[in-house]
């Protein structure tokens, strides 16, 4: 019967248990890094009030141990309501921000999160690069 023999097996499996193990510290930093960068962007250039602009914030990260990601939305409610409808209670700023990004039949759409989204990708990326290789070394 033949026989197999491997020599160094043992240092590329720690090499890649301790990227795995970076990789876990660095992601959740990663996507932080880049989400604080991207709601500097979309607040850039809107011409709401400094409530909403406030609003926009990053979730915690979430997700399961192949996948994370963070939302990043405008969250909470505004102190009004819609007084023109008869309506007293909050609005969501989420609401708001809906209506801004795509319009409605009497309100142009102001798409401040895809242009602040297509602005700041490049950002995003460096910013989330940097972080890969300060826990990596990389």
């Amino acid at each position: 019967m033949g026989e197999f023999n491997t020599v160094g097996l043992e240092d590329i499996i720690d090499a890649f248990s301790r990227r795995e193990a970076a990789t876990v510290e660095a992601v959740p930093k990663m996507l932080k890094a880049g989400a604080d960068v991207l709601i500097e962007a979309q607040a850039m250039g809107l011409n709401e009030t400094g409530g909403f602009i406030n609003s926009i914030k990053a979730t915690d990260v979430k997700g399961d141990d192949t996948e994370k990601y963070v939302e990043i939305y405008p969250q909470g409610r505004a102190k009004h309501g819609n007084d023109r409808k008869g309506d007293k209670s909050k609005v969501r700023y989420a609401t708001i921000g809906f209506v801004a990004e795509y319009g409605t039949s009497s309100h142009a759409a102001r798409p401040y999160m895809t242009v602040a989204n297509e602005k700041a990708h490049e950002k995003v990326v460096e910013a989330q690069r940097s972080i890969w290789e300060s826990e990596t070394g990389e």
